[in-house]
């Protein structure tokens, strides 16, 4: 998995510092900005896991730059974002028999404990869209590109979606159900439909994985057709060259 990344948005050297030790102590990469310019700069360069925002910058500056990193660093990277307390307003706690300092120092724990929940629930989510190889076929989900040993593969949208159902999950069958679902919104069933309708809709799927293993040439075969269920992509360890 890769490293998880935070933004720390302050705008001086301020008790998110100390957020900021805990985070890298975890093992996280963090970035900081002083101002809301470097921030946004900093969001699109570097696209963090998480935004950490401090409210020592004004309620409309806060919300502005959400906006902005919403806005510019959209689609499936868009990191989350939270609106930390900072100064008077970060102990949390107004009973006067805790010491001030121990207030605090709670106060920035359950904010870093906050924040590493947020950037494990945003690093599953970009995991989703992780590169998939296996036996030189590569899919990149974040910008739609297909490869087969560095050679560019040039598959429709559907064919994309369906090679990656079959490509995450190497040796597991597939029904063509699931992989009509994979497909989108439109390759769901309709409950009203007739039989032969959702014969036809099936049909496409093979349709769609013939014209896959066109594409793959002399690696067709790596896309298996299970006889009553479904298709698979070959695991790992399979040896290409058995079939020759």
């Amino acid at each position: 998995m890769a490293q998880r990344s935070i933004l720390i948005i302050e705008s001086a050297r301020g008790p998110l510092q100390a957020v900021a030790q805990n985070l890298q102590q975890t093992g996280c990469q963090v970035y900081s900005a002083q101002d809301s310019r470097d921030g946004l700069q900093k969001a699109m360069e570097f696209v963090p896991d998480v935004v950490v925002l401090s409210r020592e910058l004004n309620d409309d500056d806060a919300l502005d730059l959400c906006r902005s990193i919403m806005r510019n660093v959209g689609g499936e990277t868009a990191p989350a974002i939270l609106i930390a307390p900072t100064g008077a307003d970060l102990s949390g706690i107004d009973d006067p028999s805790h010491d001030s300092r121990l207030a605090e120092s709670l106060a920035l724990d359950l904010l870093a404990q906050c924040v590493k929940t947020l950037t494990f629930r945003a690093r599953q989510t970009h995991d989703s869209q992780s590169v998939l190889e296996c036996h030189g076929v590569r899919l990149d989900p974040r910008f739609a590109v297909a490869e087969m040993d560095g050679v560019r593969l040039e598959l429709t949208p559907t064919e994309f979606r369906l090679l990656q159902a079959l490509l995450s999950r190497p040796g597991h069958v597939l029904t063509r159900n699931e992989l009509e679902r994979a497909t989108g919104p439109h390759g769901k069933a309709n409950p009203s439909e007739s039989a032969s309708e959702s014969a036809s809709r099936t049909r496409r799927i093979d349709v769609h994985i013939k014209s896959i293993r066109s594409k793959l040439n002399h690696k067709s075969v790596l896309i298996e057709t299970v006889r009553s269920v479904g298709y698979r992509f070959r695991e790992p360890a399979w040896n290409i060259n058995s079939t020759r």
